[in-house]
């Protein structure tokens, strides 16, 4: 065991040493650092004893560095600029939020957050440039793991050793139809009237493949409730999906705010879907080790004032999550 005894000294006996190490005079450094000629005499005395070492040489004409003394004024230098540059960082991340914000978005959320989000970024955050990625939650989850991203907007959560979600945004899933293919031929469902689940297997769907977390949520579901569902087609593009359905081609199963476009203009009409009805929770999910910058917090808190202001004007059925 060290019989050494432990050396503690704080940053002021630091700054007055490396202040007399340059002004090379006791009156000198007094003078610049705004204390006496005793208050820095006895600093030093005390940093000396502290140390259990000479520091300086006093003469006639002022004070000359020991060998010691000049190691720890070169040292000095550096820990004082360490630690104004530490300081600043603290300041400029602690101040107005700058910088890249990276954010991985599923396609149905995509829809109805990029464009509003962008906008209001360059509003009220001026000094931070916003990247917006958007693809399936697989893709989304391997940009998150690798770094590409700061976090991800994705339709489960995902808590693990490396990844933290919370909740964000409850969606009711709709059946989607092209207004002229509700009801459909010959059925007896009566205009204005809801889908129970279990009828949703006599109807050709057209939904993403199963790596889509869309497509993985309605296959669990139907599985949950021992449905076979009639996909007839594949296509992981929302938006084609959308179109080929408003040709009365097909059906499919999606958020109202992943059509609302196409339902205000009346090209798509939303039938709710009952017995049971689905509801799925879009969660914001972060990297676990990767800090969250001032500029990524206040991007992820304008999503949440965004969203609820969407659910407002267009009249969704989805609420921000508790």
């Amino acid at each position: 065991m060290s019989g050494k005894k432990p050396i503690s000294i704080d940053l002021r006996q630091l700054e007055y040493f490396v202040a007399l190490a340059d002004a090379g005079t006791i009156s000198g450094a007094a003078s610049r650092l705004g204390i006496t000629q005793p208050s820095l005499s006895e600093a030093l005395a005390k940093l000396e004893n502290q140390l259990d070492v000479q520091l300086v040489v006093r003469g006639a004409r002022g004070t000359n560095l020991t060998e010691a003394g000049a190691a720890l004024a070169k040292y000095g230098h550096d820990i004082l600029k360490g630690v104004d540059l530490a300081l600043e960082e603290v300041r400029h991340l602690g101040g107005e939020a700058r910088g890249l914000v990276s954010v991985g978005l599923i396609q149905g959320i995509a829809m109805l957050l990029s464009v509003p989000l962008a906008e209001t970024v360059q509003i009220e955050l001026p000094l931070v440039k916003l990247r917006l990625s958007e693809g399936a939650s697989g893709h989304v989850l391997e940009w998150l793991a690798s770094g590409k991203i700061d976090f991800a907007i994705i339709g489960h959560g995902r808590d693990d050793h490396d990844l933290e979600s919370r909740p964000l945004l409850e969606e009711e899933l709709f059946l989607i139809s092209a207004p002229d293919n509700w009801p459909p031929p010959g059925s007896t469902i009566a205009p204005g009237q809801p889908i129970e689940f279990k009828d949703l297997k006599d109807l050709p769907l057209v939904l993403p493949a199963p790596q889509h977390g869309l497509r993985e949520f309605v296959e669990r579901f139907a599985r949950g409730n021992s449905i076979q569902l009639n996909v007839v087609v594949e296509m992981d593009s929302l938006r084609q999906i959308a179109t080929l359905v408003s040709r009365a081609s097909a059906y499919s199963i999606m958020s109202h705010a992943s059509v609302m476009s196409e339902v205000s203009k009346g090209e798509l009409v939303i039938v709710p879907i009952v017995k049971p009805v689905m509801r799925r929770t879009d969660h914001i999910v972060r990297k676990r080790n990767r800090p969250v910058t001032r500029a990524s917090a206040s991007v992820e808190q304008l999503i949440s004032v965004i969203l609820r202001e969407m659910i407002k004007r267009y009249g969704l059925s989805a609420k921000l999550a508790e």
